[in-house]
């Protein structure tokens, strides 16, 4: 994901599903990771992506 330019919908679809078939059923906490992450390391474009990564796994698991 280069942070310099917006990311579309499709790509966090996509990248929910890569952490999904690595990290199961902590697919969530790891997208949140990365999101607190990017935060730290300034890169706050990335930690949005990440946090809508984590929006699409918490939509597929209809957990709101």
């Amino acid at each position: 994901m280069d942070s310099k330019r917006p990311f579309e919908i499709a790509e966090c679809r996509q990248a929910a599903k890569g952490l999904k078939s690595s990290w199961q059923d902590m697919a969530g906490s790891e997208a949140l990771i990365r999101a607190l992450v990017a935060e730290r390391n300034g890169d706050t474009p990335l930690a949005l992506f990440w946090t809508e990564v984590h929006r699409a796994l918490c939509q597929e698991n209809n957990a709101f």
